[in-house]
């Protein structure tokens, strides 16, 4: 564990920007593999999904576990995994979460501040969040090992307009949460070049970005110096498309099987 830990921080540090093609179950996650991902990184949205349910925590922890858990049998490289809010009511239960993902390999996470549950978009406060930190990296601790934290923020998911003044509120919220031990900032939602290139020379940590619509490509989102860039979602939906168009060939008489 201690070991793919390591291996997953160095890969924040290095020149090389770390890309992740997120999977959401054992067969797009050895399909991921073979394709020489280097790190194996799990969607909630899409394992919610290919379940029948919407994101946002409505599968319970020990479901999302039971699929988190056969992915990590499976996979040979570092395996980082998204828990939204972290599926827990208060931090006891955060804590045997984690407990629970690190005995089977887990080497880092994705927590996210945005409220679960919410009736409309809304943040937890700094220090909540700052708390839930704290707590993945205690249970670490006190199992002798580390777990990388992503430590996510959702200001730029909030359907606002991306301004400077939100950008420096995300750096308050970086600044907090590295304090609190996270390893890298993540800032889905976030698209306009000059906010991204400002957002990571202030950020005091390596900084993720999701790949969506009207992004600037990988190769300028490296030059710009952001060292983590993830599909999300995104490649649940490509898989999805690439069934449906086969499927259409084949019921629309285009291809005889």
């Amino acid at each position: 564990m201690e070991e793919n830990y390591e291996k997953l921080k160095m890969m924040h540090q290095v020149n090389e920007t770390l890309v992740l093609y997120n999977c959401w179950d054992v067969a797009s996650a050895r399909a991921i593999q073979a394709g020489g991902a280097k790190v194996m990184a799990t969607s909630s949205y899409a394992i919610a999904g290919a379940l029948g349910v919407e994101d946002g925590e409505h599968l319970t922890f020990a479901e999302m576990f039971e699929v988190i858990s056969r992915i990590a049998k499976n996979v040979a490289v570092p395996l980082t995994v998204d828990i939204e809010g972290g599926y827990a009511g208060n931090s006891e239960e955060l804590g045997q979460n984690i407990e629970q993902l690190i005995n089977i390999g887990v080497a880092g996470v994705n927590v996210e501040d945005q409220l679960i549950g919410a009736t409309s978009p809304a943040l937890c406060n700094t220090e909540e969040h700052c708390d839930k930190i704290k707590t993945i990296k205690q249970t670490a601790t006190k199992l002798n090992t580390d777990i990388f934290v992503n430590a996510r923020t959702d200001i730029f998911f909030q359907g606002q307009e991306e301004t400077e003044a939100l950008v420096n509120e995300a750096i308050e919220r970086t600044k907090a949460y590295a304090t609190a031990g996270a390893d890298s900032i993540f800032i889905p939602g976030l698209l306009s070049p000059r906010l991204i290139r400002a957002f990571v020379q202030k950020s005091p940590l390596p900084v993720n970005v999701m790949l969506m619509d009207g992004m600037i490509s990988v190769k300028e989102l490296q030059e710009i110096g952001v060292k983590r860039i993830s599909y999300g979602p995104n490649s649940y939906f490509q898989a999805n498309l690439a069934i449906q168009q086969a499927a259409e060939k084949i019921f629309g008489g285009v291809e005889v099987v």
